[in-house]
């Protein structure tokens, strides 16, 4: 079997790697960069709680080590509530259920998971990324090639073939090739597919810190504080 060419190698590339080797599906992994993810401590990254969950799943485990459950989410106004949204159980809504199957319905293998990652997750987008790595070096069925670019694909009704540039490069052949390369995909730009749209201009200043705040648990949006 050929394996799955995934370009990329963030949160998505890597999940869509671990998923396709946990259904025996090989899989390359085009990874431009070195390998490793620098510590940006003020790059997060919240996930839904069926996805922390799956992520748990494929082997990921710094999702329970350095990651933090949000059970509510409350916006602020100088020093005026303006809105508190409960999140799961723990903020007092309703426990959260697989779409696919309820709780103890045939086919629901979720289990602990569902109740583990009954909330968003809250964690940095190095560490999401760690723990996947991590969980890909026990897979055999995964070949990360770091330092290498694509910068050409052909199709044909058998399969795709990919070119890379860097240090090792070479003509990649595989049964499919997906995209995982972001909004400025080089796959979405070889195959002339349009990103339609424009960014809208917003300024943030972004800091990471250590609080003690009334609310645990909790995240808070400041606006004009």
């Amino acid at each position: 079997m050929d394996p799955v060419i995934v370009v990329g190698a963030g949160p998505v590339g890597l999940a869509l790697a671990l998923a396709l080797a946990a259904q025996g599906v090989p899989s390359v992994v085009l990874d431009e960069g070195p390998g490793t993810d620098d510590p940006r401590p003020a790059r997060t990254v919240v996930l839904r709680s069926d996805t922390a969950a799956l992520l748990s799943r494929l082997g990921c485990t710094t999702l329970r080590d350095e990651g933090t459950h949000w059970v509510a989410w409350r916006s602020m106004r100088r020093k005026q509530l303006v809105r508190r949204l409960p999140l799961g159980a723990g903020g007092g809504a309703d426990p959260v259920v697989s779409e696919t199957t309820g709780p103890g319905e045939p086919g629901n293998d979720d289990g602990p998971y569902e109740e583990e990652f009954a909330t968003p997750l809250h964690i940095p987008q190095h560490a999401l990324s760690r723990g996947l790595r991590e969980a890909i070096a026990g897979q055999e069925l995964i070949q990360v090639v770091t330092g290498n670019r694509l910068d050409s694909l052909e199709q044909d009704e058998r399969g795709v073939t990919a070119h890379t540039r860097g240090p090792g490069a070479t003509w990649w052949r595989g049964s499919h090739l997906v995209g995982c390369d972001g909004a400025r995909s080089t796959v979405r730009k070889l195959l002339g597919i349009r990103f339609p749209g424009r960014t809208a201009v917003e300024r943030h200043a972004v800091a990471a810190l250590r609080a003690e705040l009334p609310w645990p648990g909790e995240a808070v949006l400041h606006r004009q504080p």
